[in-house]
């Protein structure tokens, strides 16, 4: 029987965090769960215990800063603890507000004598905005003001704004000296896209394997995660069974993502899709409620 590794980062939102865990709760599937260290409230048994049919693993938790290379980590962290437990058909990474748009018999069928690496991604020029500075430039400060609340009067919001500020004088230097980072990579394109993969054993492996690399070329980049994946793959012997066919629904157009809402119920039910993000159901508990209707009551 192929087996599935569900790798899912979370931070909140616990409450869907359960409902996506029914969701993929299958017996072809084994589920490794990331939360963040600086996450209050979570109770790991009670998390535990909704599922019932998967293999459930908790990964050791550490603490994450958007746009900075502990989400890498983390991500290998995930990918090490699957490859080492057994060899899986593919790894699915999520965040806790994703949500499956299909049942699991449906994921299986799609991905059964499938070879392809469905990572997304562009290159400079295609149209969706620069990127290179975010590699080609250093970003020492992106754990203190990655994302953040800068408004305030105490110290710490006047010592983060200074920083903010301090952040972006130096990118304005380093722009004037002409540092390009990339450039003790000439063998290596940057390409850059969503953070959120579905990739072969193989393809997990490999990623593995260049850890070392991974982590001291993407040190200092704002929003690592959105590069190591993408560029690893596209420079190997992966570049060809990278899919052109997205299976996320991820609206950038109406949001950061834009946070899917009721009205958007049919559309979701008639997507192409596999998975959504990203949805809260302390928000909209009649949609998640309605999509895990859809999904466990197909035939």
């Amino acid at each position: 029987m192929e087996r599935h590794a569900y790798l899912i980062m979370a931070h909140s939102n616990w409450n869907m965090l359960i409902r996506l865990l029914k969701a993929i709760d299958d017996e072809r599937n084994d589920i490794y769960l990331h939360v963040d260290k600086k996450a209050k409230d979570f109770d790991p048994e009670a998390i535990k215990a909704q599922v019932k049919k998967s293999g459930f693993y908790l990964a050791p938790r550490q603490k994450i800063f958007w746009g900075h290379t502990s989400i890498v980590k983390c991500e290998l962290t995930l990918l090490k603890m699957a490859t080492a437990n057994q060899k899986y058909q593919y790894y699915h990474l999520l965040s806790g507000v994703d949500f499956p748009l299909k049942s699991q018999d449906y994921i299986h069928e799609f991905f059964r004598d499938n070879n392809k690496e469905y990572v997304t991604y562009y290159k400079e020029g295609d149209g969706k905005g620069e990127y290179l500075q975010k590699v080609r430039y250093y970003y020492p400060f992106m754990r203190f003001i990655g994302r953040v609340d800068f408004e305030g009067q105490s110290l710490k919001k006047k010592a983060l704004r200074r920083l903010r500020t301090i952040n972006m004088e130096y990118q304005d230097s380093q722009r004037a000296k002409g540092t390009d980072r990339t450039k003790k990579y000439p063998d290596i394109e940057f390409v850059k896209g969503d953070q959120w993969f579905s990739i072969t054993d193989d393809l997990a492996r490999y990623i593995l394997s260049k850890k070392r690399q991974i982590l001291k070329m993407f040190r200092f980049t704002d929003g690592p995660d959105e590069f190591f994946v993408q560029t690893i793959a596209y420079n190997s012997q992966f570049k060809d069974s990278i899919a052109t066919e997205v299976i996320r629904e991820i609206d950038w157009e109406r949001g950061a993502p834009y946070e899917f809402v009721y009205s958007d119920l049919e559309y979701l039910k008639t997507s192409s899709k596999l998975f959504a993000r990203k949805i809260c159901y302390e928000n909209q508990p009649e949609l998640v409620d309605e999509l895990f209707k859809n999904i466990t009551t197909v035939i």
